[in-house]
């Protein structure tokens, strides 16, 4: 696998309705969500980016997938099918929809799956479970995680919650329905390293454990939200696979926390679930963390894929950045794990995916 993971609409860069800047839209500001790009992405300003690919329509879709695969050599495509808003006319929750994207103004997402496919792409449907969901929050604050100060998180739906789950599982269901030409399907487990302290968590908490969570120690929370947290998404994985029985399922891990986690997380993650690592940032002398992680996650028989990056802004860290990430890839493949894919996101940048591309650097 040689693949780029791209937002069908902004994914987590921001939202319609908070008016992420973007060239092709008229009249957008700035988002608030992306005030903070981190330490390694300081002046960094959202007014320098290129081309979002929230506002493409059909022909520019296609003429990327072209780049993606003359010249960079791309045979796999991940497309983000939800994020904080849909990029897609949602029959079952408008609420949710990308107002201005592009797809949702003229759907032409099946005739570009078409043409990817008939290039020889082969496609993921990726999918959050039930983080990354700002405007079904918004909406519906009620079936979001509740922090430990009992306010709801502005972007996690709690998965014990039965319109949080139900919310996540219409969604594989009403994508994997609409549009045919993926044959793989990936999710994104929910970015909340705090555990939920809603009635629901706690109740769920309470028949597994067998005593109150007031009673319980951090640990113990902790190894029960993540188990169950994969345990749903394994539910979800199943809804995929009563759709497309023969599909390939991945998941992407929580940097960080599956490393502190994976005991537990791995019991829930079947053999047969390609684990997709990211690491964008373990350039030079942090290479060999890089590779004690992914030799974590292939610890439990998994197979692994490494995920780079070739997004905007990367120049950030020095004119040399490409050469890094090839590095990266280089350290990845010595170490026996040959699958690649690199993050793209929102924003395409052409120099950045030149410049990180490991096969045109390698002549392969």
């Amino acid at each position: 696998m040689y693949g780029y993971y791209i937002f069908l609409g902004r994914g987590d860069w921001g939202t319609s309705r908070d008016k992420t800047f973007d060239p092709t839209f008229d009249g957008n500001v700035s988002t608030k969500v992306l005030g903070d790009w981190g330490p390694h992405r300081q002046g960094t300003e959202l007014a320098d980016a290129p081309q979002w690919s929230s506002g493409w329509d059909l022909r520019t879709w296609k003429r990327h997938v072209d780049f993606l695969i003359d010249p960079l050599g791309a045979d796999t495509l991940f497309l983000v099918m939800n994020g904080y808003e849909l990029p897609y006319p949602s029959e079952s929750f408008p609420e949710a929809i990308e107002l201005d994207h592009a797809n949702v103004r003229d759907e032409f997402l099946p005739e570009l799956l078409d043409y990817a496919t008939g290039r020889g792409l082969t496609l993921y449907a990726q999918f959050c479970t039930t983080g990354h969901a700002v405007a079904y929050a918004h909406a519906h604050p009620d079936c979001t995680t509740i922090l430990p100060d009992g306010k709801p998180h502005a972007t996690n739906l709690c998965h014990h919650h039965p319109r949080g789950r139900a919310y996540a599982e219409t969604i594989v269901t009403e994508v994997l329905n609409r549009y045919e030409g993926f044959s793989g399907v990936s999710f994104h487990p929910p970015e909340n390293a705090v555990p939920c302290a809603c009635k629901h968590c706690r109740a769920a908490f309470e028949q597994q454990a067998g005593k109150p969570i007031t009673e319980a120690t951090e640990g113990e929370i902790s190894d029960f939200y993540w188990a169950s947290c994969m345990a749903y998404q394994h539910h979800l994985e199943d809804i995929a696979m009563s759709i497309l029985p023969d599909a390939p399922i991945g998941t992407a891990t929580i940097p960080g926390q599956w490393e502190k986690d994976f005991a537990i997380i791995a019991q829930e993650v079947p053999k047969t679930t390609t684990i997709y690592h990211w690491d964008y940032w373990s350039f030079g002398e942090r290479i060999p963390e890089l590779i004690e992680s992914l030799e974590l996650f292939r610890s439990a028989g998994h197979r692994v894929v490494f995920i780079a990056s070739a997004g905007w802004a990367l120049d950030k860290c020095g004119p040399d950045y490409g050469a890094k990430v090839v590095a990266q890839i280089d350290a990845a493949r010595t170490a026996g794990v040959t699958d690649n894919v690199y993050f793209v996101g929102g924003i395409w940048n052409e120099q950045a995916l030149r410049a990180t591309s490991w096969k045109l650097a390698r002549g392969t």
